[in-house]
């Protein structure tokens, strides 16, 4: 299992099970969302996730393109994200505790990431989406 939270401890998450994925999302608006050059993100199933406390205080962003961003609305920081359509919840990897079990794969959306930030890692690079989990 591994849990998270937010910064000010109001909303707190579990995951059960493994996590599918990994990946660092270069978009302009996670990069907006997050005050940074990327945000690392994951998916794990639905059925293993639950909330432990603060759900009530979870509050949700939504664009007029279809982006989400569900963040706690105490201090703002990102938190999971149920993916409509699928059998999927979103993880924000920096709230999670202790080591996940997956490292970060590929880099998605790197033709809008920030042009004073240099990817070095050698990891795959998608100018836009990266092909993703199906159910």
């Amino acid at each position: 299992m591994v849990a998270g939270e937010c910064l000010c401890g109001a909303v707190r998450y579990e995951v059960e099970g493994s996590i599918a994925g990994a990946w660092f999302c270069h978009c302009s608006k996670c990069r907006r969302a997050n005050g940074s050059a990327f945000q690392a993100g994951a998916v794990a199933a639905s059925a293993g996730f639950c909330w432990v406390r603060g759900e009530d205080r979870v509050s949700e962003y939504r664009a007029a393109s279809g982006y989400r961003r569900a963040f706690c609305g105490t201090c703002a920081s990102p938190v999971p994200l149920r993916v409509e359509g699928t059998t999927y919840v979103w993880l924000p990897v920096g709230g999670l505790e202790g080591d996940p079990g997956v490292r970060p794969t590929h880099h998605i959306f790197v033709g809008s990431k920030a042009p004073w930030f240099q990817i070095s890692d050698g990891l795959p690079q998608f100018d836009e989406h990266a092909e993703r989990p199906r159910d």
